[in-house]
């Protein structure tokens, strides 16, 4: 298994693909169900990724995106922006399983 995950292009006009949408509605249930913001480790733990920079790389790509924020250098701090929310939430409407795989 590869320990980054494959460059994606989503659908046009910037929407998230299938897979960030999924990744996005596991970190909006893993804060819903523990209070906190999953860690990079437990997303690669979660999805079977090999290095916390896949996570990472995830990460960015929501950013870039505007469903997600965080901050430089501090463990759980991921947000997510209102509209990552409403992704979130429609993704798990449709997929109820997310948080547990």
């Amino acid at each position: 298994m590869s320990c980054r995950p494959p460059p994606e292009n989503g659908p046009s006009g910037g929407a998230p693909t299938q897979r960030q949408q999924e990744v996005l509605a596991y970190v909006h249930a893993y804060k819903e169900a523990h209070e906190r913001a999953p860690t990079a480790r437990e997303l690669c733990e979660r999805f079977g990724w090999t290095s916390t920079n896949a996570a990472h790389d995830y990460f960015g790509r929501l950013e870039q995106l505007r469903l997600l924020t965080r901050e430089a250098k501090v463990a759980r701090s991921l947000r997510l922006t209102p509209s990552g929310k409403s992704v979130a939430q429609a993704y798990l409407s449709e997929h109820p399983g997310v948080l547990h795989g």
